[in-house]
């Protein structure tokens, strides 16, 4: 039986080839945007609950779906040139869900891509998901994790886009807004995927050692990971990044700066080495110069809030607490309210003797955690800043419980500072200690 397509208006969808054409042209669609077109041109005209699509597309994480699902239908109505108030073709039932609406039409595929389009499709789509996972968003992570799959839908065997799947929940776990436990074996599959398709892909050693550094906590085996990455490209920008966080985290900031200068050098252009020198530079304590460095990010991005974050910070060390308090509010504006931000603003505020604005803070932390994950580290950089080390104690542990990958962190942040004479951080500083 010839393979059948579905026709709508000047679209088509080839189910098995994962496209959608307008008038012929591909039209660049994420892979989970994707899937929800498929589930809705299944049964045209009949409701599919939000219920249903979250079991389908987020089986397994423990995320905030219901902004993800938004944000992806967004992205379906944006590639179908349709509008949630005068709909052509999905129609949103308040509260219940979707339906596709337009007169569909099954054809017959008239012929299978030749192999070079195949490919430069699959390409195509690994380098927007890369562009994505760069913007350093939540929602970009999401985005890039669609064109990964994506790639991987038409050919299972790319091994960049496995490694960048690897990167993305390696990004996640790192944002502490998903619990590691929920990624750490996507993570694992992901760069061992990229590795035993391509053993002598760099990308793919860069890949498995920050899932050594992240979940295993194993930084012998990271740094061997990289050094191979780098015996096979030595001019790889990214080998030179994962290196210069692991020597950071390790309290050596000198050979951390030089690789991040190194790699900033290969790729100056880039959003998050470009933030990643900043984060650096402020836990060096050169505050002056992240201040330098945060301000050259934004001004490639206005609206970066990790470098918001940074700049807000630096500032409160240098004794400028309302510009302090001014940078960090646009971040938690500009993140829409990432923990990160927040907890960034708690510290501030804290340390600053504004009690009230920072339990404020706090209080934000806790309602997030009642709908998706949040890291116990946030809110232990806030007691840090109220000068209440038991609870900020407290909340270390938990994050210990959980292997928190943001406790890389603990031992040379700026805003724990207060902790260092603490018993307990001291042995919680030993056993994490990175070598």
């Amino acid at each position: 039986m010839q393979p059948k397509m579905i026709r709508f208006a000047r679209f088509e969808v080839n189910f098995e080839q994962r496209e959608l054409r307008k008038s012929g042209n591909r039209v660049p669609l994420q892979h989970k945007p994707f899937r929800i077109l498929e589930m809705l041109l299944r049964q045209p005209g009949a409701l599919v609950s939000r219920q249903e699509l979250a079991k389908e597309l987020w089986p397994n994480l423990h995320v905030d779906f219901e902004h993800s699902l938004n944000s992806a239908v967004n992205s379906l109505r944006q590639a179908l040139d349709d509008s949630p108030r005068e709909c052509r073709f999905i129609e949103t039932r308040s509260g219940l869900g979707y339906r596709f609406i337009a007169p569909v039409e099954e054809i017959a595929i008239p012929g299978r891509p030749t192999s070079s389009s195949a490919k430069t499709n699959v390409h195509d789509d690994y380098l927007r998901g890369r562009f994505f996972l760069n913007k350093m968003t939540s929602d970009g992570v999401q985005q890039a994790i669609g064109c990964f799959q994506s790639a991987l839908s038409e050919d299972s065997s790319c091994a960049l886009a496995h490694s960048g799947l690897a990167d993305c929940y390696c990004q996640l776990a790192l944002s502490g807004t998903v619990c590691a436990a929920d990624v750490c074996v996507t993570a694992r599959e992901s760069a061992t995927a990229a590795l035993k398709t391509q053993p002598n892909l760099p990308e793919a050693h860069i890949s498995m050692g920050r899932v050594r550094m992240i979940f295993d906590w194993d930084w012998s085996k990271a740094a061997d990971d990289w050094s191979r990455a780098s015996d096979l490209n030595p001019s790889l920008a990214e080998v030179h990044r994962a290196r210069a966080l692991l020597a950071a985290a390790g309290h050596r900031h000198d050979d951390a700066l030089r690789e991040i200068c190194h790699a900033l050098d290969i790729e100056p252009l880039s959003l998050p080495i470009g933030f990643e020198r900043a984060w650096l530079l402020y836990l060096s304590r050169r505050f002056d110069e992240a201040v330098t460095q945060a301000w050259r990010v934004l001004t490639l991005e206005p609206s970066c809030a990790p470098a918001q974050t940074i700049l807000g910070l630096a500032y409160f060390q240098l004794g400028s607490f309302d510009e302090s308090f001014t940078e960090i509010e646009n971040a938690c504006v500009c993140s829409d309210r990432h923990p990160a931000a927040v907890a960034s603003l708690g510290y501030v505020y804290g340390a600053a003797g504004f009690v009230d604005k920072a339990q404020s803070a706090l209080d934000e932390l806790v309602t997030q955690s009642q709908r998706r994950h949040v890291s116990t580290y946030w809110s232990a950089l806030v007691h840090a800043g109220l000068d209440q080390p038991h609870l900020a104690l407290e909340a270390l542990e938990k994050a210990r419980a959980q292997r928190e990958p943001l406790l890389l962190w603990a031992g040379v942040d700026p805003r724990l500072a207060t902790l260092h004479s603490e018993p307990d951080f001291l042995t919680l500083r030993r056993d994490l200690r990175v070598a």
